[in-house]
């Protein structure tokens, strides 16, 4: 499947690929800090375009982050996903990953912001 941090880079290509999530997503607005083990990046979906940009400055803002190890988010990635890493809030829900931040965007973009981070399984 490919490293982690290959994986979030290819992120804005295979949403592109998606012209039904990318019409979903018009209106969506919300920047995702997504912290996989040691790699950070931050998710920026603006009007249906979707970017990556890195999350080292200490200044640069999100609306949630996502927070888990590596192996949390590539289980994430399997073509059939188990209970504990099927989505975000299984992932939470078994000690796998911590949600923080402004639960207003992410609860308004829900749906949007699961099948984005869901992507990389069609390619697995």
């Amino acid at each position: 499947m490919g490293n982690i941090a290959d994986i979030i880079e290819r992120l804005p290509a295979l949403f592109a690929n998606q012209p039904s999530l990318v019409r979903r997503a018009a209106r969506a607005e919300i920047t995702i800090l997504l912290e996989a083990g040691d790699q950070a990046r931050r998710l920026m979906l603006d009007s249906g375009t979707l970017r990556v940009a890195s999350a080292d400055g200490p200044m640069d803002g999100w609306d949630v982050a996502l927070r888990g190890a590596e192996d949390a988010f590539m289980d994430h990635w399997q073509t059939m996903p188990g209970p504990d890493a099927a989505d975000i809030f299984g992932m939470r829900r078994h000690g796998r990953l911590v949600i923080e931040g402004n639960f207003l965007p992410l609860m308004r973009h829900l749906q949007v912001v699961k099948d984005i981070l869901a992507l990389p399984r069609s390619v697995s």
